[in-house]
């Protein structure tokens, strides 16, 4: 497996947000969002074996693990890695870009989706409401999320929030998963503007800050 990095910190994200955690981000990723935050991930990585990961686990002592990327499920052994991690005791989440199959991830993994927005490829696209396309290639993980899995939509403009709005609808995701997030790209938002507009058109989702950002910083690596 092939890992850009390991480190121990609080979850700044999802429902697990506040929880001491051992981050381990895999390198590379076959997708390019506008607004990545993790670019340093896109490299090779360093070869490590699964016995030496669930190493670097048990040194840190840490009960939450959170398996993540780059694009994690692009390493074939990550499943035996979750199931290895969850037979040993531990929380384990893994957070997917959502367009790779996620049905091969052992049950009692939770699963964290993104659903990648239009503007997550090309900030100049018009945010229509009938811009679908982009749900099309998770379209087939949907069926597979459970009520402790999460989903996710990053957006970075306003004009977004129609069609977040509508995919929570169609799919009926807010009945579907444990949570579902809104997740504003950082500084890219008015934060009262896009809270008051969740509450005015009764959005069955949860506006989610990054909080390690607010913690260790905008720039912040390995936090």
């Amino acid at each position: 497996m092939f890992v850009t990095e390991i480190f121990h910190s609080i979850q700044g994200e999802s429902t697990f947000a506040g929880i001491p955690t051992t981050f381990l981000r895999f390198a590379k990723c076959n997708l390019r969002c506008v607004w990545c935050d993790t670019p340093h991930s896109f490299g090779a990585g360093t070869p490590m074996t699964r016995e030496e990961l669930r190493m670097a686990v048990k040194e840190g002592g840490l009960s939450h693990v959170c398996l993540t990327g780059g694009e994690p499920l692009l390493q074939p052994d990550l499943p035996d890695l979750a199931q290895e991690l969850l037979d040993e005791g531990y929380t384990v989440s893994v957070e997917t870009g959502g367009h790779m199959d996620i049905s091969g991830l052992p049950d009692g993994v939770h699963r964290i989706c993104d659903i990648k927005t239009p503007g997550a490829f090309d900030n100049s696209c018009d945010f229509s409401d009938e811009m679908f396309v982009n749900t099309e290639f998770c379209e087939e993980n949907l069926k597979h999320l459970n009520s402790e899995d999460e989903v996710k939509f990053v957006v970075a403009h306003v004009q977004e929030l129609p069609w977040v709005r509508e995919v929570i609808q169609r799919y009926e995701l807010h009945k579907r998963v444990k949570a579902v997030h809104i997740s504003p790209v950082h500084g890219a938002i008015d934060l009262e503007e896009l809270a008051r507009w969740i509450v005015d058109h009764q959005v069955p989702a949860r506006m989610s800050l990054q909080l390690h950002k607010y913690v260790f910083g905008e720039d912040a690596v390995g936090v």
